[in-house]
């Protein structure tokens, strides 16, 4: 299973600061940056992703948006990806799996 984090700051005074500090958060807990303001993690099941969503609650900034989308590995794999120069990740690991450092 998967989480992906989707952050939509605003302009309000203070934002970026509460999004830095929520931006190292997810890094810190695991998170991978998969696209701009988008970030994934790799959980065992539902029970470890309410845990990290439980966490996130607790620190996420007061404005602007954060969306958390909950993905099994089929759904996930069923993703198609369109673009006209592939990653040099994906060329190292394949679009279908996640390297483990």
């Amino acid at each position: 299973m998967r989480i992906l984090v989707m952050l939509n700051p605003t302009n309000k005074h203070g934002t970026k600061s509460a999004y830095t500090a929520f931006r190292k958060f997810l890094l810190s807990d695991g998170y991978i940056l998969f696209g701009l303001e988008l970030y994934m993690r790799v959980v065992t099941d539902r029970k470890g992703a309410e845990k990290h969503i439980r966490r996130m609650e607790g620190i996420h900034p007061l404005t602007g948006s954060i969306r958390v989308l909950k993905l099994t590995e089929r759904q996930f794999h069923s993703m198609h990806v369109l673009t006209v120069d592939p990653d040099p990740q994906e060329l190292l690991v394949g679009t279908n799996e996640i390297a483990m450092l």
